[in-house]
């Protein structure tokens, strides 16, 4: 069977960064199963999935801006000291979870995103909340271990399960 819309796929794979480096496998992590069609992975990597079979081993690269987006200046955020729990052990190169408090975007007020920790002074916290690959090319080894029809139900409860993480699709 073909992978095309609405397809419960089964893929082993590795995630290579720019520089050729492995930062992902399924050897640690187990194989990837997603509803194809439904916006479960990278929309490019998706699209470069579509018809292929069981079996099938192959190489998909994706550009930054079809990955993970470009490395966003903007996106590094100084933080007072102050919003951390003084007890709080932070240190350089620590990915941590914020929340975000927002007066003007009624939006982002709440949400958590995480960031890595940059650099700690007496009065602030500089964070970087780019994507560890933002603005790298990336590669993606992989072979389609498993392709079937979803049924109804597979296909409600992840589109429920996508509604409740709040991506709504």
């Amino acid at each position: 069977m073909k992978i095309r819309q609405d397809c419960l796929v089964e893929l082993e794979y590795r995630l290579l960064n720019a520089q050729g480096e492995v930062v992902e496998e399924s050897v640690s992590r187990g194989p990837m199963v997603y509803l194809h069609g439904n916006k479960e992975i990278l929309p490019a990597l998706e699209e470069q999935l579509e018809g292929h079979s069981e079996g099938e081993k192959f190489e998909v690269r994706l550009e930054a801006d079809q990955a993970y987006g470009p490395y966003e200046v903007d996106q590094i955020l100084s933080v007072p000291r102050s919003e951390f729990p003084a007890d709080a052990e932070i240190v350089p190169g620590d990915w941590i979870t914020i929340e975000l408090n927002d007066d003007d975007n009624e939006e982002l007020d709440g949400q958590e995103m995480d960031a890595r920790v940059i650099e700690i002074s007496p009065d602030a916290i500089t964070l970087d909340a780019n994507h560890p690959l933002a603005g790298q090319q990336v590669v993606f080894d992989l072979r389609v271990l498993k392709v079937r029809e979803a049924t109804k139900k597979e296909i409600e409860e992840r589109a429920q399960a996508d509604e409740d993480d709040g991506d709504g699709g």
